[in-house]
């Protein structure tokens, strides 16, 4: 877990997706300054459908003190639990391209990881970027390849099995925190509709649509992220 300490009464948890790694958020750190910061290694993914649940806890554990949460796909799946078990501590949430219903297309890629023949890293970068972004090969696609490259299969595999039964659907409203929605407007998985429903459920939730971005543009414009981040944690209850 890498932390960057800083002068404030609470820390910036930073959660990563599957299959990567928290070096994805180095770029957007280095734009957060005045903070407590910290990037859990949420990697070891245990084989359970409570997989989600097992790190919000690990997390919880790990990090002290009262909480401003981001998370983006996987790890905002992990903060929704975080922020649901919990809410005493957890001052601001905010979610990136995540989605708090199963996704059970998910199901068979696990088994098909599983068996040695899960997505290609070419197939992930498609679907992860604009074709523009792509092109460009910048370091957010060059280190999302990568990290493609050294995926364990096994923790992926766990993580994906877990996605695609997470249901939170009855539950997200419950949360008094402020929370903070974030939609790709190209994301195939946790849609601009899937997100917009969540942030209805959500009472004084703000729901930030980037209608040109895919699953990890933003990502490749850490500048942006990161005023995006501090904006949404220094909203007030």
């Amino acid at each position: 877990m890498a932390r960057h300490d800083r002068n404030t009464d609470r820390t910036l948890v930073l959660l990563h997706g599957t299959p990567l790694t928290p070096e994805i958020w180095s770029e957007t750190v280095a734009f957060l300054g005045g903070r407590n910061l910290v990037t859990p290694d949420c990697t070891d993914v245990p084989n359970s459908r409570d997989a989600q649940s097992i790190l919000a806890e690990r997390v919880a554990s790990a990090v002290g003190g009262d909480l401003d949460l981001v998370g983006h796909s996987f790890g905002g799946q992990i903060a929704i639990d975080l922020a649901l078990t919990h809410p005493d501590r957890v001052r601001t949430l905010t979610l990136l391209c995540t989605r708090d219903t199963p996704f059970a297309a998910f199901g068979p890629v696990a088994t098909q990881l599983r068996a040695g023949s899960g997505p290609s890293i070419v197939g992930s970068l498609a679907r992860w970027f604009t074709p523009d972004e792509l092109i460009a090969d910048g370091s957010a696609v060059r280190a999302v390849r990568e990290q493609l490259s050294s995926a364990d299969p096994e923790h992926w595999a766990a993580a994906l099995a877990a996605i695609a039964t997470y249901d939170r659907w009855s539950r997200a409203g419950s949360l008094t925190m402020p929370v903070t929605l974030v939609a790709a407007g190209k994301d195939g998985v946790s849609t601009p509709e899937v997100m917009r429903d969540l942030a209805r459920r959500i009472r004084g939730s703000v729901f930030d649509l980037h209608a040109e971005w895919s699953h990890l543009s933003a990502f490749t414009e850490p500048e942006s992220l990161a005023l995006l981040i501090d904006q949404a944690a220094g909203r007030e209850p």
